[in-house]
């Protein structure tokens, strides 16, 4: 008798913690997972509640149709008037494909179920009429949107434009890009290309950012005030058995840090970064968010910085002119630069402006977050020194005339062996309205030959549209 209650006993005790176990299961799968499989683009459901909603539109920052909804006799249809235009940042709502860009971000918000509607829902299911989403207004500006994919079209890369003082993206563009409206006919197309035309490059592409990372390491050397920046270029140095050239092989003779900027001297870069030392260079990276997540309300691949501990002489040396493992993406570069034309501040990134409900409320999109990264004094610094770069240096093919233009080019060696050409910069320099990064991959030319005259194209229509109009 007791060897049989000893049985029961412990079957109970196994029963007890089976159902311990599913209900630790259920605890966990409701408080962590729950979320993403409910917002998750594949998750059927959601897909069943849209065939009783709306989806709401997306305008640019003016008003400008985006994408909308259409109602058909057997249902609704989602259509994007501007074709390529918007491709990647915008993205796509299909049944058969998913959701992709602001599309999947803001879904709850489109779909009328983020902005307290419960009543009016219900009051709409009642009556059989369809649940009415929200409608976005993004801080895009259709115009600079046109003008940025008309400068890329034929090129694999991306143009990021940026509000320096609040974070708003006012444009990106991404080549090679898809058309949402066809999708059914070149899925199979696109997914097996291998450019990767579905991959927004401007946020999720991560590239060596090349000479353009100067400008941190600049702000860093002026931080310090103890590394002599006096240098007699010669177009090569040695350090730590490796020798490291400057583009070309050029000799650039006696330099200071402002000519050093000016001409984007390698070998001048490297030796600083010695005496700098690997902790300040790891501790400016990391203010600069380079590794860390950025927050904003877009989505982005985290930049990648995958030194710990000591680095290497030669890691210094390759992370000081934006070499080595150092990797980042349009977006992030775009932020960096818009730090050193406001006044040290670097923004999180903001795509939705405000949200209009069925009922005609507006309310506030995504709050501006700014954070201080730099003193204004060493910011406004390392401005004047890339005005200068631009004016005569080797970004002079992005000059405007009549407007300063502050910028530093960059030329990025990868594995393919063909350089990426990089250009960041923002105009007017003493009142800075836009900021823009330019990438062109495996380019095979420098940044100041082929990346500079786009983004000059870019400002100045900009500049001459008003830019936060």
């Amino acid at each position: 008798m007791e060897e049989n209650n000893k049985k029961i006993i412990h079957l109970i005790i196994f029963v007890c913690l089976l159902f311990l176990s599913i209900i630790i299961y259920l605890t966990y799968f409701q408080i962590f997972q729950a979320g993403n499989i409910v917002t998750n683009p594949y998750n059927r459901r959601q897909w069943q509640r849209e065939e009783f909603t709306v989806r709401g539109n997306i305008y640019d920052r003016n008003g400008v149709v985006i994408a909308e909804t259409y109602e058909l006799d057997d249902g609704t249809t989602r259509s994007y008037p501007h074709n390529r235009t918007y491709s990647h940042l915008v993205g796509y709502s299909s049944r058969q494909y998913g959701r992709a860009g602001v599309e999947a971000f803001f879904n709850e918000e489109l779909m009328g179920a983020s902005t307290g509607r419960s009543v009016a829902r219900i009051v709409e299911r009642i009556t059989s009429d369809k649940v009415k989403g929200n409608h976005l207004y993004l801080t895009l500006n259709h115009q600079l949107q046109v003008t940025a994919e008309s400068l890329l079209r034929g090129k694999t890369g991306s143009i990021v434009a940026i509000d320096p003082k609040t974070g708003d993206i006012l444009a990106m563009v991404s080549k090679p890009d898809f058309n949402p409206n066809n999708l059914a006919d070149d899925w199979t197309n696109l997914i097996n290309d291998e450019a990767s035309p579905l991959l927004n490059r401007g946020t999720s592409g991560l590239y060596p950012p090349g000479s353009t990372f100067k400008i941190v390491m600049t702000a860093a050397i002026l931080e310090a005030g103890d590394i002599d920046p006096q240098y007699e270029c010669t177009g090569s140095i040695t350090i730590d058995g490796y020798t490291l050239r400057d583009y070309g092989g050029t000799a650039h003779g006696n330099l200071n840090l402002r000519d050093s900027l000016v001409v984007s001297c390698n070998t001048n870069f490297a030796r600083m970064a010695q005496e700098l030392g690997d902790r300040r260079v790891m501790e400016i990276v990391k203010r600069f968010y380079v590794g860390e997540a950025i927050g904003g309300d877009l989505p982005m691949a985290r930049s990648r910085f995958p030194y710990s501990g000591s680095m290497e002489a030669t890691e210094l040396a390759a992370v000081s002119i934006g070499q080595g493992k150092l990797m980042i993406s349009p977006l992030h570069m775009a932020l960096i630069t818009g730090a050193f034309a406001n006044d040290g501040y670097m923004m999180e990134p903001r795509i939705l402006r405000e949200i209009e409900t069925p009922e005609g409320r507006l309310l506030e999109g995504t709050p501006i977050i700014s954070r201080k990264v730099l003193d204004a004094a060493i910011a406004n610094e390392v401005k004047n020194m890339m005005v200068a770069a631009v004016n005569e240096g080797t970004g002079r093919n992005a000059r405007i005339s009549g407007v300063q233009v502050a910028g530093k080019t960059g030329t990025a060696e990868n594995v393919t062996g063909e350089s990426h050409a990089w250009f960041v910069g923002f105009a007017p320099a003493d009142n800075p309205q836009v900021v823009v990064a330019v990438i062109l991959e495996q380019e095979g030319k420098t940044g100041g030959a082929a990346a500079a005259p786009i983004a000059r194209e870019f400002m100045r229509e900009a500049l001459k549209r008003g830019v936060l109009n």
